[in-house]
């Protein structure tokens, strides 16, 4: 199993190959998600009403824990 986070400046809903992983926050903290290891395309819906700059990523996950999870950052589009 992998482990991977989608850090964003707001809050957002996460998705990993289309399909919802809820909020990427809880309560200030970013939320931990997990996955089977290989390639994923994640994204993110903004909650703010807004987008953000690249909407999915082509990601190879691998190698992760839950200590130390993988960062799929994202930006809001200015």
């Amino acid at each position: 199993m992998e482990f991977f986070t989608v850090p964003c400046p707001g809050r957002g809903e996460g998705f990993i190959d289309g399909i919802s992983l809820g909020e990427n926050k809880s309560n200030g903290e970013l939320n931990v998600f997990q996955c089977n290891p290989g390639n994923h395309y994640i994204s993110m819906n903004c909650l703010a009403g807004k987008s953000c700059k690249v909407s999915k990523q082509l990601i190879n996950i691998i190698d992760t824990n839950p200590i130390s999870p993988m960062e799929v950052p994202f930006e809001c589009a200015s």
